[in-house]
């Protein structure tokens, strides 16, 4: 799984978030059911919710995903239909040499499996404006 978005611990797990409407608080995103005994909510299929003070939680970062793909660094994310590694760059060379092909006028992407890449994550902080 490829995460990407902003994340925060909370009961010393981790959990993706969204700001909510009040400054005070956000809302914590969970995929495990269990957490329903934690006080999350349903909200739809494999998707939990809670809101949250923000005084409750601890650091907030965003979590931006690249692969390495022979020898290079690209933008990651995970296609919804096969699963695979969907890679994604605007240098026409490095697109070329690669074999990736054009998704649009200036962005080339390619799938790849999942054993031909390694997923590095970087984090930065974030803030909650």
């Amino acid at each position: 799984m490829i995460r990407k978005g902003e994340y925060t611990i909370y009961n010393g797990k981790e959990y993706r978030f969204i700001e909510s409407d009040s400054v005070e608080a956000i809302e914590l995103i969970s995929n495990d059911k269990k957490d329903m005994e934690n006080g999350f909510t349903y909200y739809k299929k494999n998707i939990y919710t809670k809101i949250v003070g923000v005084s409750e939680v601890k650091e907030f970062y965003s979590i931006h995903p690249y692969a390495v793909y022979k020898g290079e660094v690209f933008p990651a994310s995970e296609e919804r239909n096969t699963g695979k590694v969907l890679l994604a760059t605007t240098n026409t060379e490095l697109a070329k040499r690669m074999g990736f092909e054009r998704a649009d006028k200036y962005m080339y992407s390619k799938s790849v499996e999942w054993d031909e890449v390694e997923i590095i994550e970087e984090r930065k902080p974030y803030s909650l404006d």
